[in-house]
C-alpha cells in the first residue's frame, strides 16, 4: 500500500491521462472510465449482475491502442490489472462508497469482492473521466474509515439511539436537512431559526434528495442508494412520522388552525446538534446475493460530530440511529468489509450399488445446511441442527438434499421455541435472532 493510499481511501486521479490509455501510479492503475469495459473485454473478464464496471464504448482505434499498451506492460502489472478487472466485472459482493471531510475532500467510488481474491478488496474511484483501480486489504480499508471518521481515538460511550423502521431513518435525515436549511435562512435574514417542520416540508426535501450537493446528509446518502428517497409517498412519510414519535425523536406541536407541526425531542436535538456540526461523513451501500438467489442491501451512513460518531443503518425493512463506541464501530465495519461467503460444496454423488440387496438398507439420516448472515453452513445431522436452531428465529433458512429450495426452519419442522437474548448495552431482553435492540438501538451480538 502506498503512502498516498494511507492518507485516504482513494487518491483522486488526474482529470485526464496524458496520451496513453493506461497509466500506472505506484501500485494503482489509471484508466479512463469509458475504456474500462473495453479493457475488461480485452483481458477476457466476464461480467455478472453485480458488475462495478461503468458502461462505455471505445472505438476500434481506441481498442487497438488499449491492446498495445496492455501488451507492453510488465508481466506483474499485466496480471494484476487483469485480476482487478475480473473482480470488478463479476464480483461476489459489491459496494458503493462516498465520503467527505470538512466539506473539502470528496471521494466517490466502488468496492468489489471476489472469492478468487479473498484477502483483497478491489476499489474503483472516480474523479472526472479517469478511474483509479487499487487493491486494499480489509484491515487497511478499515483503518482508512477510522481516519476519515476520526474514530482512531476514544469514542464517546453515551447511550443515544433507537431502533426504527428503514423509512423512519430516511425521513429523520430529511428532517435534519430541513432544520439545516432553516438555520441557513435565519443567518441570511438575521432572524431566529424556526424549529418546527411539517410532513409537507419533508416531502419536498425527499424529492430533492437526488440533487448534487454533498453537504446535506440525505443528498449524500442518495449517491450510494440512488432513488431511495424519491420513492416515498405521503402515506410512507406519515407512517415514518408516527414511528419517530414512538421512538421519542420528534414531538407533535399543535398550531393555529389545528395544523399539525413537529419539533425535535431532547434526544432528537442531541443527534441534530452533532449532525449539523459534522466533521466528516461516510456512506456505504453493500450488495450481495443470498443463497436463495435474491439480492440483499445493507446501507450505513456514518456522521462524525464534534463529540460523537453516529450510525444511520438500514438493512431489509429495519433501521437504527445510534451513537457508537469503538467496539461497535469496529464490529459494524468488519461486517461490512467481510469477504463474501463461499458457496456450499455440492453433495458427492454416491456410486450405484453393484447388486440389488436382498433387503433394503435403512434410509440414511437427513443432512441439513443452515443459512446464517448470508453464509451457508453445514452439513449437520437433524439433531445437531435442532440444537443450533435453539435461540434462533424460526424464519432461519435451512436446506436438505432433495429439497427444491431453501425453506424456513419453522416450515421444515425444526424450529425450537424462540429464546431470548440480552442487549449488552442496556440489558433489555429481546427475541433471539434480533440484530438491534428495540430500546437503545445498539447491536446485539
Amino acid at each position: 500500500m502506498t503512502d498516498a493510499q494511507e492518507a485516504q481511501i482513494t487518491d483522486e486521479p488526474p482529470e485526464t491521462l496524458p496520451t496513453q490509455c493506461i497509466g500506472v501510479d505506484g501500485e494503482d492503475y489509471l484508466v479512463a472510465a469509458s475504456d474500462l469495459a473495453a479493457l475488461a473485454s480485452l483481458v477476457g473478464a466476464r461480467t455478472n449482475p453485480l458488475s462495478a464496471l461503468p458502461a462505455g464504448k471505445a472505438n476500434d482505434e481506441r481498442k487497438a491502442q488499449l491492446a498495445r499498451e496492455f501488451a507492453q506492460m510488465p508481466d506483474a502489472h499485466r496480471q494484476r490489472l487483469a485480476i482487478a478487472l475480473g473482480v470488478l466485472g463479476a464480483p461476489a459482493k459489491v459496494a458503493m462508497l462516498h465520503h467527505t471531510i470538512a466539506d473539502e475532500v470528496v471521494s466517490r467510488g466502488m468496492l468489489a469482492w471476489s472469492l478468487s481474491v479473498p484477502d483483497q478488496i478491489v476499489a474503483l474511484a472516480h474523479a472526472g473521466p479517469v478511474g483509479r483501480i487499487s487493491f486494499w486489504p480489509p484491515i487497511g480499508l478499515r483503518g482508512s474509515f477510522a481516519r476519515i471518521l476520526a474514530a482512531e481515538g476514544k469514542l464517546s460511550d453515551d447511550r443515544i439511539g433507537c431502533k426504527v423502521p428503514l423509512g423512519a431513518v430516511v425521513v429523520f435525515l430529511a428532517i435534519l436537512d430541513q432544520l439545516r436549511a432553516m438555520r441557513l435562512h435565519s443567518m441570511l435574514t438575521h432572524s431566529l431559526p424556526s424549529t418546527l417542520f411539517s410532513p409537507a416540508q419533508i416531502a419536498d426535501r425527499l424529492k430533492d434528495a437526488s440533487a448534487e450537493d454533498f453537504r446535506w446528509p440525505l443528498n449524500f446518502l442518495d449517491k450510494v442508494m440512488p432513488g431511495l428517497a424519491a420513492k416515498f409517498t405521503p402515506a410512507d412519510i406519515a407512517l415514518a412520522f408516527e414511528d419517530l414519535v414512538k421512538a421519542k425523536l420528534i414531538e407533535v406541536v399543535m398550531e393555529a388552525g389545528s395544523t399539525s407541526r413537529y419539533e425535535l425531542s431532547l434526544a432528537g436535538k442531541a443527534i441534530a446538534d452533532e449532525v449539523l456540526h459534522e466533521v466528516s461523513k461516510l456512506a456505504l451501500s453493500v450488495c450481495d446475493q443470498h443463497p436463495d438467489g435474491r439480492f440483499g442491501y445493507d446501507i450505513t451512513l456514518w456522521i462524525r460530530g464534534p463529540f460523537h460518531l453516529f450510525l444511520f443503518a438500514m438493512s431489509g425493512k429495519d433501521g437504527v440511529i445510534a451513537a457508537v463506541d469503538n467496539e461497535e464501530f469496529e464490529q459494524f465495519v468488519n461486517r461490512s468489509l467481510a469477504p463474501p461467503p463461499a458457496p456450499a460444496a455440492p453433495a458427492e454423488e454416491k456410486p450405484a450399488p453393484k447388486a440389488k440387496p436382498e433387503a433394503a438398507p435403512p434410509a440414511p439420516a437427513a443432512v441439513w445446511y443452515l443459512s446464517r448472515d448470508g453464509k451457508s453452513e453445514g452439513p449437520y445431522d437433524e439433531a445437531a441442527l435442532k440444537k443450533m436452531l435453539e435461540g434462533m428465529p424460526p424464519e432461519t433458512l435451512v436446506w436438505s438434499e432433495g429439497s427444491p429450495d431453501w425453506i424456513s426452519a419453522r416450515d421444515a419442522g425444526l424450529a425450537a421455541a424462540p429464546g431470548t437474548v440480552t442487549c449488552p448495552r442496556c440489558g433489555t431482553k429481546a427475541d433471539a435472532g434480533i440484530r438491534f435492540c428495540g430500546e437503545c438501538g445498539g447491536p446485539i451480538k
